[in-house]
């Protein structure tokens, strides 16, 4: 099963953040150049590069879903690298309204926006997820949890 988490406030914020750049850019060129030609020749580089990497890292988003497959929660986040988790190590996932709601420790697997579900393991840590369907992933993870809860509750 895959599960998309950059379809609704990551693409607004990367559109956002790339319309002004493409007017940011040139006149911030041009104002430093007028001061030093070396520094805005750094700054103007520094500022394309941002820009490609965040479309870039976007365009990963939305290729590389978060995935529930052969007993392995696959949390992933743009570029960066992905994150395996052992369904039959998750106790508990539960929908989140906001980051205030979220333990400390909870490692967030955000890429844009607040988390909206918590994925808790049985060492105690957390994971902070943000998806686009938060409850069709609820439902989809207790799916596959709930049996193996059953097995560990059954006396032996």
């Amino acid at each position: 099963m895959q599960f998309s988490y950059a379809l609704g406030l990551a693409r607004q914020l990367v559109l956002a953040v790339t319309a002004v750049s493409i007017i940011e850019i040139p006149v911030a060129h041009l104002l430093l150049s007028r001061w030093s030609t070396a520094v805005a020749l750094v700054v103007t580089v520094l500022s394309v590069a941002f820009i490609g990497y965040v479309l870039v890292d976007w365009a990963a988003a939305v290729r590389r879903p978060i995935t529930l497959e052969g007993g392995t929660l696959t949390l992933r986040r743009g570029l960066r690298r992905p994150v395996e988790v052992p369904a039959a190590r998750i106790v508990a996932v539960r929908s989140a309204p906001s980051n205030d709601g979220l333990p400390k420790e909870a490692l967030r697997t955000v890429y844009a926006g607040e988390a909206n579900v918590l994925v808790e393991l049985e060492d105690g840590s957390a994971h902070a997820v943000s998806l686009d369907d938060p409850a069709a992933f609820v439902r989809a993870l207790e799916a596959v949890i709930g049996p193996a809860r059953k097995g560990l509750e059954s006396p032996s």
